[in-house]
């Protein structure tokens, strides 16, 4: 059974920070080469996160605003 995200957990939670700014992709004509990177394909589409504050989730857009259409 799923456990319910209102749950308290032990530990105090820190507190939100007011934007979060995504890591941007770049256009390069070759991927770096080593163990030590990742790659990821860029689709065309939206770049968001989610956020949950107070049991409200938001979806924001990588500028930050609500991807209702909000601020």
């Amino acid at each position: 059974m799923p456990r319910s995200v209102a749950r308290r957990s032990r530990t105090h939670a820190a507190a939100l920070p007011e934007s979060v700014r995504p890591q941007l992709t770049q256009l390069v004509d070759a991927a770096p080469e080593g163990d030590q990177w990742l790659h990821e394909i860029k689709y065309d589409g939206y770049r968001m996160h989610a956020r949950l504050d107070s049991g409200a989730v938001k979806l924001l857009t990588r500028t930050g605003l609500d991807s209702h259409g909000g601020s």
